[in-house]
């Protein structure tokens, strides 16, 4: 007898549900109902049937629905009866031409198969309709009926065109569904309903959310099961006979980042669930994700707090678009009811630049503006800033050569992000690096004997070898990339002649590299970027301001001791108050990072100039250049803008 889940269906989750439920059944304990909202083959629902009180199921395919009245529906119906009439349906000889035989014999089943299948059909209606079986019956032969012949059909796994210049076999046989039995206390509600209207009415613990993401509209995949099911005999069009369109879903549109943002905002519910597949790094056009996972997280996180899990995953597809590193992510956010509650976990830069202001993002965002068009930043350094800032446009400069060739190398593989990881890993194995996310770990007789520096020992002569290599090639940022990340402190410093000069660090590409590097190519793969390598005054002069736009900056501090603050001096200082006041007078807003006093050192420049606009005090904890051991240091940091915002400290 077939399961639920025993059904090849895009996007299927049967296989992910054990890794899903678990952390379901961790994050979102003090829950009794379930709101699947797109649900598909209904496996989720079927795999927490034990688990929860209440069930509210929805798909808008008609064969969907009718399989979950099949299985799901807590009506009587005659097993009896049923299993008689499956031996019938066996042993029926159907030599007549039909609808079914006529539209897709030869095509989708063999032609004998065809006419079975749509003599059975026919013959379920006819019991249906002289009241020989009641409704339950009636969606039980349904449903065994589209398991049958699913399981037999001429295609890849779906309906969107048949294997040609193939030998159809006769295969077909009738086999019955299992339908659950729910306890006593159970319940469950089925709809056939758009999910943006229906998520205004249901109220529920967990809302499970699996839209479809690309241009593949379902009812387009599965127009064969949906004709069988509706049985309204209509005209068909095209090589692989599909009705006229219908059912077709905003999500797999230019609107389906709208739609996405309506459905979370009328959810009802304490947890919400949303998973999520990197199918938009495919060759495919319509496999692509009308959908960003940044825009995903973006939206769940005005919601309530939100934990990402991720998972490698052999997706399905049609056996022609390459899904190379397919992943599935798993949002879990619990809904709050304040949005002051809400915890925005930045992000970081995947270059761990010294002076990152990736920690004090979710203090500077209150203090940014609503609304920016083009986001300037002429010290863009590792870039954690504007990753963590949404604009239209982003225009991005530091003097730093170096460190804006690898920005640049890095967009070039935002499309393409296994090509990026598939370079860097075949580095790290040439040079015979450790590499902790890749397994690669450090003998364990090594770990003993240097407990707190087995990674610098082992990688020193690698290292040193890749170091050499690049000081030979100073234009391979890949070389570059790994000596930033398996150099001390993850820095960026060359000597007087030129030379990268870093010692070997205690660290590997690890788990937070990758994850930096992934949220990187994530976060920028649909973002306006531009970068450039000048001076900061040159830069500013040389953009034609407009409406909205907004200059941050996080220049060099005068009185703290970085490796990039050793050109900076007084005059440079003046230079940037001037700059930034002509600013202000032609209506430009902008905001500055820096230090009033630290370790005992004032910057009398700044506080005495920054006096003439909004100050605003920042909580951090500074770390210098040579301490970086996490100890709170005694400091004044502050945010100076020439706008007021109500979120001043």
């Amino acid at each position: 007898m077939f399961e639920i889940y025993n059904r090849r269906y895009t996007g299927n989750k049967q296989k992910l549900m054990t890794w899903i439920g678990k952390q379901i059944k961790l994050y979102c304990k003090d829950s009794s109902s379930l709101f699947d909202v797109f649900a598909g083959t209904g496996s989720v629902t079927n795999y927490f049937i034990n688990d929860y009180k209440r069930f509210v199921i929805n798909d808008f395919l008609y064969s969907n629905n009718v399989i979950y009245n099949a299985f799901f529906l807590q009506e009587q119906h005659d097993n009896k009866k049923i299993k008689n009439i499956c031996e019938e349906y066996n042993t029926k000889v159907c030599e007549e031409s039909n609808y079914i035989s006529d539209n897709f014999g030869d095509k989708y089943f063999s032609l004998s198969d065809a006419k079975k299948i749509g003599c059975i059909r026919e013959d379920i209606e006819s019991k249906y309709l002289a009241n020989e079986i009641n409704y339950k019956e009636y969606t039980i032969l349904l449903s065994s009926l589209i398991y049958s012949l699913d399981r037999i059909s001429n295609t890849v796994g779906h309906y969107e065109a048949y294997i040609k210049n193939t030998k159809i076999k006769d295969v077909f046989k009738y086999e019955l569904i299992k339908p659950i039995k729910l306890s006593k206390e159970q319940e469950i509600e089925i709809y056939k309903e758009d999910s943006n209207e229906l998520s205004k009415r249901i109220k529920a613990d967990i809302a499970f959310i699996d839209p479809p993401y690309n241009s593949r509209q379902y009812s387009r995949f599965y127009h064969l099961l949906e004709t069988v099911i509706k049985w309204e005999k209509e005209e068909l069009f095209g090589t692989a006979m599909k009705p006229k369109e219908e059912n077709m879903s905003e999500y797999c549109k230019s609107k389906a980042v709208k739609a996405f943002e309506e459905l979370i905002n009328n959810l009802n519910t304490k947890y919400i669930v949303v998973t999520y597949n990197n199918t938009y790094t495919s060759k495919s056009s319509s496999s692509q994700n009308k959908i960003t996972l940044e825009q995903i997280k973006t939206i769940l996180s005005k919601k309530g707090k939100t934990k990402i899990f991720e998972q490698s995953y052999k997706a399905f597809n049609a056996g022609k678009t390459e899904l190379d590193g397919h992943k599935e992510y798993l949002f879990i956010t619990k809904v709050v009811d304040s949005k002051e509650e809400i915890d925005i976990k930045p992000v970081r830069s995947p270059f761990f630049y010294v002076g990152d202001k990736y920690k004090l993002m979710p203090q500077l965002q209150k203090l940014f503006p609503k609304n920016i068009n083009n986001y300037i930043e002429p010290f863009v350094g590792g870039g954690s800033s504007f990753l963590n800032t949404n604009a239209n446009k982003y225009t991005l400069n530091d003097l730093n050569t170096y460190i804006v060739n690898l920005h640049e190398e890095f967009i070039k593989y935002r499309k393409k992000p296994n090509e990026l990881f598939d370079k860097l890993f075949k580095l790290v194995e040439e040079y015979n690096l450790s590499c902790s996310y890749k397994g690669q770990q450090v003998p364990e007789e090594l770990k003993k004997k240097y407990v707190k520096t087995y990674y610098a020992k082992f990688n020193k002569s690698s290292y040193e070898k890749l170091r050499k290599d690049f000081n030979s090639n100073k234009d391979n940022n890949m070389l570059l990339y790994l000596l930033l990340i398996y150099g001390f402190n993850h820095m960026v410093r060359f000597n007087g002649s030129g030379d990268f000069n870093l010692p070997v660090g205690n660290v590997d590409f690890n788990n937070n590299v990758y994850q930096a590097l992934q949220n990187y190519l994530m976060l920028t793969r649909d973002k306006d970027i531009k970068f450039y390598n000048m001076d900061f005054v040159k830069f500013i002069k040389s953009i034609k301001f407009e409406k909205d736009d907004y200059v941050f900056l996080d220049p060099p501090y005068l009185i703290s001791s970085c490796e990039y603050n050793k050109m900076w001096n007084e005059e440079r200082e003046k230079e940037l108050f001037n700059i930034l006041d002509e600013l202000n007078e032609k209506g430009v807003r902008f905001g500055i990072t820096n230090l009033i006093y630290h370790k005992g050192n004032e910057n009398h420049l700044f506080d005495a100039w920054s006096k003439k606009y909004f100050v605003y005090n920042i909580d951090s904890n500074y770390i210098s250049f040579n301490d970086n051991t996490n100890k709170k240091i005694t400091s004044k940091e502050v945010f100076v803008t020439n706008y007021e915002t109500k979120n001043r400290k």
